[in-house]
């Protein structure tokens, strides 16, 4: 097991299985981001999140599996371009990699915290993009809606390589299920027999006829949370309730519970002790600005401002 690798405290995974990003396939992938990058105009001020899905995400987590497209949740509607990326693979063999642009993950089964728990694999190269694919349980989830052979083949080897357990996956699954509109019927008969497959005697039961699926529980923990309980950012962090710190506001997470400065040419995500969101820096950005913690008090100094009297008085 390896330490997740995110960036700017979004994407806080403790811990996540080999992924096999050195291989052709992501690299042809990374390239067709790179070329969906080169056709945007202008520069995000944060990146997109891309959740890698389907056969392409498969192929993070094994050797073997293969794709000739890319299914993708994305945090922002956005325009695909239709770029083709030749590449060989591990066989000498020539190959293509696309984007799926028909790909809907409404109308698969998918636990509500599935982005939420996705693992940060990568930044692209513009960083315009934050690269993630689904966790091996949610990528089984996924599969078992359409569970098709390639599908049963996936979740099998998952259970092979021990990278999903048949508890975590009918429990998932399960979860899954009460989110699901429609006849879950045929999806409960496919997670049965995926966990029999596993040798395993599931007890999972359908929801009941008419069923009216609750609203989704996103955000059980704000990226603050992620950021202090995984530690997986690559990026020093600095909370609020050990000291003051300085420096320029460059941005904020999406919840705004994460602040980043650049108090030199270093960049630091800053967050405060009881995790709660900091939407008034909204206003500091590019800002030189003095953040403490009073209490359960969030204290914002504009030293800019300050130093702006400070030369009017002079």
């Amino acid at each position: 097991m390896t330490v997740s690798s995110g960036c700017c405290g979004r994407h806080m995974s403790a811990e996540y299985p080999h992924l096999y990003t050195e291989r052709p396939i992501f690299q042809a992938a990374r390239e067709l981001i790179r070329q969906t990058e080169s056709s945007m105009n202008g520069h995000l001020e944060e990146p997109v999140r891309l959740i890698m899905t389907g056969g392409a995400a498969m192929a993070l987590y094994s050797p073997t599996r293969s794709s000739e497209d890319v299914d993708a949740i994305f945090s922002h509607r956005i325009v695909l371009p239709e770029v083709l990326v030749p590449y060989v693979d591990e066989h000498g063999r020539r190959c293509t990699l696309t984007w799926d642009r028909n790909y809907a993950p409404v109308i698969s089964l998918m636990h509500p915290d599935a982005e939420e728990d996705a693992i940060f694999v990568a930044q692209s190269p513009d960083r315009q993009f934050d690269i993630l694919v689904l966790s091996p349980v949610d990528l089984a989830v996924s599969k078992l809606g359409r569970y098709a052979d390639n599908d049963q083949r996936d979740i099998q080897e998952l259970y092979t390589d021990r990278l999903i357990t048949p508890q975590a996956l009918e429990t998932r699954a399960a979860a899954a299920m009460r989110y699901y509109v429609g006849n879950v019927g045929q999806v409960h008969h496919n997670t049965i027999t995926a966990l029999h497959h596993m040798g395993y005697q599931p007890t999972i039961q359908p929801p009941p006829s008419r069923y009216i699926p609750p609203e989704p529980t996103r955000l059980k923990r704000n990226d603050a949370q992620r950021l202090a309980e995984g530690g997986g950012s690559e990026l020093p962090t600095h909370c609020l309730s050990r000291g003051q710190i300085t420096g320029i506001l460059i941005s904020l997470s999406e919840d705004r519970s994460v602040a980043f400065l650049s108090p030199a040419r270093d960049m630091i995500a800053v967050y405060r002790g009881d995790y709660k969101a900091m939407p008034e820096l909204s206003a500091f950005k590019g800002k030189l600005v003095t953040l403490l913690e009073q209490g359960h008090k969030l204290i914002v100094r504009d030293r800019d401002k300050e130093r702006g009297k400070k030369g009017h008085g002079l």
